[in-house]
């Protein structure tokens, strides 16, 4: 009763009801970045009864931050951001289960991360990053809810929805970094983000009710200074599917590789660049750690030690 309370507005809409409601409180979520447009995002979909939100953002709160990420408090400052997002969810919306993840996204846990949500959300600023989620997103089979910024242009769109357009579809070649500035670089409006992450969190709530009206094969780009909007029609480009899920498998090759693999390369020097609170993670033991502050040779200790 109390949820049909809490969600009674959306509830009387004729294109949710109760029904939809569940479905929302059964989803799961993956929102990858929680900057300019994960803050905002990730309190609207728990506010919206959105069952289970993962969040996995890798970088700290800093001053700069809190003009526009609302969420975090001058006390947050240097805590890392999923963190703290995931007590605020935790704190107000009892209703959606949350997990944070203050790792970067690579190739190493896409698999675990993707394979696990229902919808992923890009709501990141690194190019390559977004096309290894898109990547992965086509292999898994995930709908793809992407977003873009540039002083106070937004873009926005939706991929792999019900074999629909890729990333790639509409970018086949990717950007380099110099073509392809940040909004480190460029600078932000903070009511610009907000705005968009409101669109960006409309178009996950419609792809998991199968609303109609998705954004897919379609580009919605707005200027918010002068109010010019474009929506840009794009089409599936077959080959390019497959070029992303060859990525993938390319990428798992490349990246699984075990120790008694590694030893033949004699003329390498091995260093574990991890901090030692990550010394946790099985890949290479305490006692391979502790000889980057000697002058052994690590190749030789770990055909002994670490097979």
């Amino acid at each position: 009763m109390n949820k049909i309370k809490r969600y009674l507005r959306q509830i009387t809409l004729d294109e949710i009801g109760v029904k939809g409601q569940n479905r929302l409180l059964q989803s799961r979520v993956l929102l990858i970045g929680a900057g300019g447009l994960g803050c905002p995002l990730v309190q609207i979909l728990a506010s919206s009864g959105i069952g289970h939100i993962s969040v996995l953002d890798y970088d700290r709160v800093a001053i700069h931050n809190l003009a526009r990420q609302i969420i975090f408090k001058k006390e947050d400052v240097g805590r890392y951001k999923a963190e703290v997002i995931s007590k605020y969810i935790n704190d107000y919306y009892p209703d959606c289960s949350i997990n944070h993840y203050n790792i970067f996204f690579n190739s190493n846990n896409a698999d675990r991360l993707i394979s696990n949500h229902d919808i992923v959300i890009d709501a990141t600023d690194d190019i390559n990053t977004r096309y290894l989620i898109n990547d992965n997103c086509v292999f898994y089979d995930k709908p793809l809810v992407y977003a873009a910024l540039y002083k106070y242009e937004g873009q926005l769109t939706v991929f792999n929805y019900k074999n629909g357009p890729s990333l790639r579809c509409l970018y086949p070649n990717k950007p380099s970094y110099q073509e392809i500035p940040t909004c480190e670089h460029s600078g932000m409006l903070a009511t610009v983000s907000s705005t968009l992450a409101q669109f960006q969190a409309t178009e996950v709530i419609k792809v998991l009710l199968d609303l109609p009206g998705v954004l897919s094969g379609k580009l919605w780009y707005y200027n918010f200074l002068n109010h010019d909007l474009r929506l840009i029609n794009f089409e599936l480009i077959p080959h390019q599917y497959e070029y992303s899920k060859e990525r993938v498998r390319s990428e798992s090759i490349k990246t699984q590789i075990s120790l008694n693999q590694l030893l033949p390369y004699e003329i390498y020097n091995w260093v574990d660049i991890r901090q030692a609170q990550e010394l946790s993670r099985k890949f290479i033991s305490k006692e391979c750690f502790a000889l980057l502050n000697s002058t052994e040779d690590i190749s030789s200790y770990l055909r002994t030690k670490c097979k």
